[in-house]
């Protein structure tokens, strides 16, 4: 056999770069369609939203206002609410509200476990209503006696070293017919990140206010009844 047969037979056969599989699979194209970027976006949007109020100079109830309208831009919605726990009395009351009739609905407090609110901040788990007609836990009485009429909503909790520290509700989807599974995730990660900004917040009256010589606790100092950072 010839030295020429010899190399021929040593060398490789490469194959056809045309027989190679793709490098994208239609699941890697789903990670980078339209929707999944500007899912991402707004996320980037919210989180960059929440770290500038961190250290605005206003009233925690002021704070916690701004927090409420991130959520609101994020998730467009008619209306919505931050419900604090009260650990003295086992209940929710209204921190935060934005939307027809949210001077009104204030003075009303939530037992633990009623409502949707309620059962959210029980339960620890996120809950979403497309039609708050079908569903018997949503408390229309307050609705009724404030003149709002709610279709749809979702609900998640804010949960700080363990203890769920408010609710997050939002009412009325704008823009879609109701709220999806999709808005229930983002609200749920927007309540994640808020409670570590909420946290941070405390921390930073708590730091102050012992600065200052005074034993209170951060909670108290920012006019808060949960008592999370005390």
């Amino acid at each position: 056999m010839s030295d020429n047969q010899n190399e021929s037979k040593s060398v490789p056969t490469l194959e056809s770069v045309g027989s190679a599989d793709p490098v994208f699979s239609s699941d890697m194209s789903a990670l980078i369609s339209d929707e999944s970027i500007a899912l991402s976006a707004a996320k980037v949007g919210a989180l960059e939203s929440l770290i500038s109020i961190l250290i605005k100079d206003v009233k925690f109830h002021e704070f916690m206002r701004e927090v409420l309208l991130v959520h609101l831009r994020a998730i467009k919605s008619e209306a919505g609410s931050i419900l604090e726990v009260d650990t003295k009395t086992n209940t929710l009351f209204f921190r935060a509200v934005s939307g027809q009739s949210s001077d009104r609905v204030s003075r009303f407090t939530i037992p633990m476990g009623q409502g949707i609110v309620g059962h959210v901040a029980e339960s620890r788990l996120p809950f979403m209503v497309t039609n708050v007609e079908e569903n018997g836990r949503y408390l229309k009485a307050i609705g009724d006696a404030v003149g709002f009429e709610a279709r749809n909503l979702i609900a998640a909790p804010v949960v700080i070293r363990g203890k769920v520290f408010c609710v997050v509700e939002l009412l009325n989807r704008v823009g879609e017919p109701t709220y999806t599974a999709q808005d229930l995730d983002f609200l749920s990660y927007l309540c994640e990140v808020s409670a570590k900004i909420i946290e941070m917040r405390l921390m930073l009256a708590w730091t102050k206010t012992n600065s200052d010589g005074n034993a209170q606790g951060a909670a108290q100092s920012e006019d808060s009844s949960s008592g999370i950072a005390a």
